[in-house]
């Protein structure tokens, strides 16, 4: 009975397909993941198989394969750094990581020996746990996984850059795609190199742990244009090496701190946010010339929170394109070179200096409207180009809609007499009596 009892349970073992271990050893001799002869299994890797490539030379992934995880074996290389360890994916086949676990490791480097895990080509994340996938480097103190430039990696699923008891260095030097989120956990150096470019990512890079970000895509290449960049540890930092690469927003959570360096100019960023008593230190280069952020008065900035910029000058730092891109309270949580409540927005939406500013800049900011006459006829005028113009009756009911690009006034002949409310791009709301 007990003979037929272990029997059943390794038939039920096998059934279910436990992951197992499946080596690739090159016997077949022509590097290809298709050829059974080339795995210790004698038998091409399946979705229940870790991958594990333990030797110096180029597998070439020639069909579509799903795995469980994809390593290196802790004997992978020798001592010397230049040695590379390398999965490569051919043409336009693609490798599918599926950890099938939540935070399970999809991919590691676990070489003893200080080299570089490699990827070209297509590589998929899709954990069918839903949950995130780990990528992390184990053993060797130097050991590093990099994404070369014909990579392109896709997260259909979250990624997890997570440290682990080897290296913390992760490098993209080719293509991100997919909508889930990017991870950057415990305190990992993740540099996007100069040949990087992600137009068609629109997941969040999310920074869990105390994580440094390096950016050095090229000029006027994205490395980012989704939603934001959210920061929920303290101490991340992010750095910004290539011009017009950013256009996202920053969001810092809770009582965090987040470090900015701007090392050139970007001209199109997305909003600045604070959802709790958190501090972005915004580092600028003496270079630089535009920080362009977009009109951020509607975002949350909470008590507490902060904006410190150090090396600031007078007319670099931009919040939409006019004087109403912050609102006076965000305005005084601003500090710049150590001095706080000292900078206002001009008529273009830059941070310039209170004494800069005008007479007429320095109370638009602060009380007077857009609209003119308040008792009108036949139309009500601008002093400033508008470009989204509706008009209101007291029941909230829309009698005018003007979509108009620069307007200089919007025509109310045709309303009777009364009080009516005119709203600008549906933030600023004014009142005017029409005779």
């Amino acid at each position: 009975m007990k003979k037929n009892y272990i029997t059943l349970l390794a038939i039920l073992f096998t059934a279910i397909g436990f992951a197992q271990n499946n080596d690739f050893n090159n016997n077949g001799g022509d590097f290809l993941w298709s050829n059974p002869a080339n795995w210790s299994e004698n038998a091409i890797p399946t979705s229940a198989n870790t991958v594990r490539l333990p030797l110096l030379l180029e597998s070439l992934v020639n069909q579509d394969f799903t795995v469980l995880k994809v390593q290196t074996t802790s004997a992978t290389g020798g001592s010397s750094t230049a040695e590379i360890k390398k999965a490569v994916v051919a043409g336009t086949n693609t490798l599918t990581v599926d950890a099938g676990t939540a935070n399970g490791i999809g991919i590691q480097n676990n070489s003893a020996n200080n080299v570089d895990f490699s990827f070209k080509g297509k590589v998929i994340i899709n954990n069918s746990s839903a949950g995130f996938t780990r990528m992390n480097n184990a053993n060797g103190a130097d050991n590093s996984i990099t994404f070369e430039e014909d990579s392109e990696l896709t997260l259909e699923t979250g990624l997890d850059l997570a440290n682990g008891s080897g290296g913390d260095n992760f490098n993209f030097n080719g293509t991100i795609t997919g909508s889930a989120n990017l991870r950057l956990t415990g305190a990992t150096i993740n540099t996007f190199g100069s040949t990087s470019s992600n137009p068609n990512y629109t997941g969040q890079i999310v920074f869990t742990g105390s994580s440094q970000l390096i950016v050095n895509t090229a000029d006027n290449n994205e490395f980012y244009n989704g939603e934001k960049i959210q920061v929920n540890a303290n101490n991340a930092s992010v750095v910004l090496n290539g011009e017009n690469v950013f256009g996202g927003g920053v969001s810092i959570g809770g009582a965090n701190t987040f470090g900015f360096s701007a090392n050139k100019n970007q001209n199109s960023m997305k909003t600045v946010t604070f959802t709790g008593a958190g501090t972005l230190n915004m580092t600028i280069d003496n270079s630089v010339t535009t920080l362009s952020f977009e009109n951020s008065s509607e975002a949350t900035w909470e008590a507490g929170s902060a904006l410190n910029i150090t090396n600031y000058q007078e007319g670099v730092v931009r919040f939409g394109t006019d004087n109403t891109g912050l609102t006076s309270d965000q305005l005084t949580k601003i500090v710049v070179d150590g001095v706080s409540d000292s900078v206002g927005l001009n008529s273009d939406g830059y941070l310039v200096n209170k004494t800069s500013l005008s007479i007429n800049e320095f109370n638009e900011n602060v009380i007077t409207p857009i609209a003119y006459p308040t008792l009108a006829s036949d139309n009500i005028y601008f002093k400033k180009l508008q470009n989204n113009v509706k008009i209101f009756d007291l029941n909230g009911k829309m009698l005018l809609h003007s979509t108009s690009i620069n307007q200089s006034k919007i025509t109310i002949d045709k309303l009777s007499s009364g009080l009516y409310l005119i709203v600008f791009d549906n933030k600023k709301i004014e009142k005017f009596l029409k005779k």
